[in-house]
């Protein structure tokens, strides 16, 4: 019956999404350099601007030592913010989410590190467990 088929397509969207943001799924650059330009435009530019050069109050990421430091330097900074809230926190978004952005800000401008943080990273740091070196 069509409500029964309406239900498994549903059903299905679902898994098929779950999947695609599978915290513990190895993404590469390219894919996490993508997903991240979005997230960066839906959730930093306002701030960070375009050109990932900030003004005023709002640092720089393009040259930033934060972003081109140590990968947990910048996972403090997205999981628990700056400045009193300044920065807020962005613990909101997804593992894959926040990985992505940091993997795009790690790339982009005159940024071209060619590291990654992977989304299980995130989740690992939400538990307390952030990479060593930062």
């Amino acid at each position: 019956p069509a409500h029964e088929y309406s239900a498994w397509v549903a059903e299905q969207q679902k898994r098929q999404a779950a999947q695609a943001d599978d915290p513990n799924k190895v993404w590469t650059l390219a894919e996490l350099v993508a997903r991240g330009e979005k997230v960066y435009a839906a959730n930093c530019a306002a701030c960070h601007q375009e050109n990932g050069r900030g003004g005023g109050a709002i640092k720089a990421l393009d040259g930033s030592q934060v972003v081109l430091g140590p990968l947990a330097d910048q996972m403090h900074v997205l999981l628990e913010g700056r400045a009193n809230g300044a920065m807020p926190a962005w613990k909101q978004l997804s593992d894959v989410e926040l990985a992505a952005v940091a993997t795009y800000t790690k790339n982009h401008w005159t940024n071209k590190t060619g590291k990654l943080i992977q989304p299980s990273e995130f989740k690992a740091a939400r538990a307390g467990n952030f990479p060593s070196g930062g």
